[in-house]
């Protein structure tokens, strides 16, 4: 059976690999999280995280799953053929390896009450045009902090450290962030979906993209940063 990769072989070059999915937000939490916090997050549905850091993100395992991903016209789904066997990766999945559900997620009054409340960022934030990675530990790790608030800057700064991983040039992203407040509303926000769709779309074509330019301006080798939770795979 024939099959066409979406990075070809005659363009695919050595690859220089780097991610912002830093793990080690992971382990600043929980040295910062007091014991009953600590708890609260090992009994929350982010709870898998917490063992996590202990994990190596390994470059080169995914460059080799780059390289050999298949088309298929399954669009939420990732195909692979890794000699000669079919294996595939999908929403479900993710959702298993990272711990949480997936479910529907209306973004009614209360959702958008808490875009409008924007307490955290008006008493940590107030001064700044978009809020970093760097800057929400800086302020997590801070001892003037409230013990309530560190909690939920912790899992702000986990989700978006780890699962979602914005470029810091871009920032966090409001529709994320401010619901923190409401740790229920919160914990029923689709991040499953949120994380998959951006790994779906590095898989699906912003990386083999990256290689089949380099392979036209004749460069020996290729770079790209991955923003994704890229470990789950």
């Amino acid at each position: 059976m024939e099959f066409q990769f979406w990075v070809p072989e005659n363009v695919r070059l050595p690859t220089r690999i780097s991610q912002w999915s830093n793990l080690k937000y992971i382990k600043t939490v929980m040295d910062h999280f007091d014991d009953r916090l600590r708890d609260d997050f090992r009994n929350c549905c982010l709870r898998f995280l917490a063992d996590v850091p202990e994990i190596q993100f390994s470059a080169q395992l995914i460059q080799v799953l780059v390289c050999q991903e298949i088309r298929c016209d399954k669009s939420h789904e990732l195909w692979f053929n890794v000699q000669g066997h079919l294996t595939w990766f999908g929403l479900q999945k993710y959702a298993i390896v990272i711990g949480l559900h997936v479910s529907s997620f209306s973004k009614g009054d209360r959702y958008r009450k808490a875009l409008e409340k924007r307490r955290l960022k008006e008493k940590y934030f107030k001064s700044l045009e978009k809020i970093s990675c760097a800057q929400l530990e800086k302020t997590f790790v801070r001892a003037s902090t409230s013990r309530a608030d560190r909690y939920k800057l912790g899992l702000a700064l986990i989700v978006e450290g780890v699962i979602t991983a914005p470029d810091n040039n871009v920032g966090i992203d409001d529709d994320t962030f401010f619901p923190i407040d409401d740790l229920e509303l919160f914990f029923s926000y689709p991040w499953v979906k949120v994380g998959y769709r951006r790994l779906l779309k590095g898989f699906r074509g912003t990386w083999a993209r990256k290689m089949s330019d380099a392979k036209m301006k004749n460069e020996k080798d290729a770079s790209y940063t991955i923003h994704e939770f890229s470990i789950t795979v």
